[in-house]
């Protein structure tokens, strides 16, 4: 198994893990406070966490194959 670039993986998951954290509880509050601008910055944030997962598994099936 490569080793490389490990580091650099840690970060870019907790990152994306924190994107994610603020788009959740940015809908959330968004809507249990009745606040449409919140809840739409929270879903732009789970949806660029969402485009951030989606290239990291492409690029993992790339290596695959």
């Amino acid at each position: 198994m490569d080793q490389r670039g490990t580091g650099d993986s840690v970060k870019q998951k907790a990152l994306i893990l924190t994107i994610c954290i603020i788009g959740i509880v940015a809908v959330s509050y968004g809507m249990a406070r009745d606040n449409n601008v919140i809840f739409v910055i929270g879903i732009v944030f789970v949806i660029a966490g969402y485009l951030l997962i989606r290239r990291r598994i492409k690029e993992h099936i790339r290596e695959r194959s």
